[in-house]
């Protein structure tokens, strides 16, 4: 079972431009969103865990996994990784996005 990461009082932004300019929807929207929330300064990634993705999307882990690999496909955003005692931690980050 997942764990449940949303509380009454927490939220997400999604801004008009990524739906009108990436043309996103659905759970590849929210998890943009997401990301692109805790990314918003030049030292800073999203670290959450593909369960916190599940519990704001009401998806699966497997369903995020895929999500994930489409976004960073379509280049909205960009995956890194560190190990720590042999234990993989993933992160992403928003790409800069250029407007006219």
């Amino acid at each position: 079972m997942v764990k449940n990461f949303v509380r009454r009082e927490s939220y997400i932004t999604i801004l008009g431009w990524m739906v009108t300019d990436l043309n996103l929807k659905g759970n590849e929207l929210l998890v943009y969103a997401m990301i692109y929330g805790f990314s918003q300064s030049d030292n800073q990634n999203f670290t959450g865990s593909l369960s916190c993705f599940a519990s704001w999307t009401n998806s699966t882990k497997q369903g995020i996994i895929k999500t994930l690999k489409v976004l960073e496909e379509k280049n909205p955003i960009e995956k890194s990784g560190k190990y720590v005692n042999s234990v993989k931690f993933c992160e992403y980050r928003a790409t800069p996005i250029g407007f006219d």
